[in-house]
């Protein structure tokens, strides 16, 4: 009686070893959660906000470079002497916006560290050669500025504009693949838990209690950061605007192509139904000289052969101007064989750009009177002309030529008179030689021919003659005749040197044989000279 009396007080073991894996499945499922809930929130932001805020910092960071660019253009276009304060304070300014949207991208930005040390020190190489320009320019000396700016400022400008491109194609892509990655993971954690907490409810109250409120404060932290997408987004939007960039959408197998309504408003194709809707459709609105090289680009990166696209090219607008636009793209989706299913990309207007840039150009290197290549130039296509030669085993001939008598027109009509002769002469000049020979002013009234590939020296001679001839018709300017001469040096390729400057020594020296010798003739070089 006493055994059996004591019995019920016992609690068996099958019972306690329930309970316990009870609540070992209760701790280990709420861990499950929690983890759960953690990587959740881990791959909100890292999939969400991350991606868009580069693209944004990006994006800002294009417009900077621009408005940068556009500044500096208008310093070196200014007739001043002195650089604009104003424009001055606000690169200042931009340049400080500039450095703060890079910190953001150097920080959140995670894919290619060696990209964003490129871009730091493409940064730091086109701030100095700003400084440079406008120091050139401040000390009186804009012809140096503007030499500075064609020959290293543009290219630095355009290396800098092409990596920050590939800054935003790469977030853009993340932003399109990451985002639907974690909208996957999302609904599939959440769904798993729901089910999950239905099977432990009755059992587990206060386990469930600490997940429910888990899995709140979890889904609220994914409405905010559905939030702040969509302010991202709005924000991209006024990004893209401000920097005039449209954005499209290719499908490579359909050919199906979409453009945002910002990339309507570039070239004016406002309603939907009147922008492109394919790649054929596009294709069509490419300048011919440049559309074939477009869609290699674009068929490249397409099939794996180039790790982006990127191309710069002339497109009709709705109302038939040519603009000039910088397109960006990447693959977001390619197949097992490494073909592009779905490309993302932006398109930039830069016309303007360009427009300022050829202007920047023809200042740099040519005469700003008579049109012709300058002094600069020259020497540029004469080492190209050399180089050509030297590889085909071809001779050419430089004609160095000095007017005659040009200064007492000048003295008798005035520098008006003086100015409007040597743009005659010029015209002349041009009319004279075949486009693919060279004329340039390199003085007062200096002027230098290279005559490409010619057959023998007698071929220099008869253009010399040709040339003399017709400088010594009358000009007629403001009712006066104007009646002058020329002296024509000339130095063979390679006969008389094969190095740039003895070369246009050995031609200066025949040309003052030539004006010893009666004036109105010319003279070849000799080495007795």
């Amino acid at each position: 009686m006493n055994r059996q009396s004591a019995d019920p007080q016992k609690i068996p073991l099958s019972a306690i070893t329930l309970l316990i894996l009870i609540f070992l499945s209760m701790l280990g499922f709420s861990t499950a959660v929690v983890y759960s809930m953690s990587r959740l929130q881990y791959n909100i932001q890292d999939n969400y906000i991350q991606p868009l805020m580069v693209n944004n910092a990006g994006l800002e960071a294009y417009k900077n470079l621009s408005r940068l660019h556009n500044h500096m253009t208008k310093i070196m276009l200014n007739k001043g002497s002195n650089p604009d304060s104003n424009l001055a304070k606000e690169m200042v300014e931009l340049d400080k916006e500039l450095s703060n949207y890079f910190s953001t991208i150097k920080t959140e930005f995670r894919d290619d560290t060696e990209k964003i040390l490129q871009i730091e020190q493409q940064l730091e190489n086109w701030k100095n050669i700003r400084i440079e320009m406008i120091r050139l320019v401040g000390s009186g000396r804009k012809d140096q500025a503007l030499k500075l700016a064609s020959s290293r400022g543009a290219p630095a400008y355009r290396q800098l504009e092409s990596s920050m491109g590939q800054i935003v194609n790469s977030s853009q892509q993340q932003i399109e693949t990451r985002v639907n990655a974690a909208n996957i993971r999302s609904s599939e954690i959440i769904h798993l838990i729901w089910w999950l907490l239905g099977g432990f409810i009755l059992t587990s109250i206060i386990s469930g209690f600490f997940v429910i409120r888990k899995i709140t404060r979890t889904l609220e932290y994914h409405k905010q950061a559905e939030r702040k997408l969509h302010e991202s987004k709005e924000r991209m939007k006024l990004a893209l605007s401000g920097a005039d960039v449209g954005t499209w959408d290719l499908d490579p197998v359909s050919g199906k192509l979409d453009f945002d309504s910002q990339w309507g408003g570039l070239l004016n194709y406002i309603a939907e139904n009147e922008r492109p809707h394919s790649m054929k459709d596009w294709a069509a609105l490419i300048h011919p000289g440049d559309k074939e090289r477009v869609l290699k680009a674009m068929q490249e990166h397409i099939d794996g052969r180039a790790n982006e696209y990127k191309a710069e090219y002339r497109i009709y607008s709705r109302s038939g101007i040519l603009k000039w636009v910088i397109g960006h793209g990447k693959a977001v989706q390619r197949d097992k064989k490494g073909k592009a299913l779905r490309v993302v990309g932006i398109t930039r207007d830069i016309t303007m750009q360009k427009q300022a840039e050829d202007t920047i150009w023809k200042l740099a290197h040519t005469d700003s009177l008579t049109g012709l290549p300058n002094r600069s130039l020259f020497y540029d296509r004469l080492g190209q002309c050399i180089a050509q030669a030297r590889r085909q085993h071809k001779q050419f001939a430089l004609l160095f030529l000095d007017l005659d008598d040009f200064k007492q027109v000048n003295d008798t009509f005035g520098h008006d008179t003086g100015d409007l002769l040597l743009q005659g002469v010029a015209e002349r000049l041009r009319q004279n030689i075949r486009d693919e020979n060279t004329v340039a002013r390199t003085g007062g009234d200096e002027f230098i021919l290279i005559l490409n590939d010619i057959a023998n020296a007698e071929s220099a001679a008869i253009v010399a003659q040709k040339i003399i001839q017709s400088i010594s018709d009358p000009f007629v300017i403001h009712g006066h005749s104007c009646q002058i001469g020329s002296s024509i040096g000339i130095a063979i390729f390679p006969d008389d040197s094969e190095e740039l400057e003895k070369l246009v020594t050995h031609a200066d020296s025949a040309m003052y044989k030539a004006k010893q010798s009666g004036k109105n003739n010319y003279r070849f070089f000799a080495s007795n000279v």
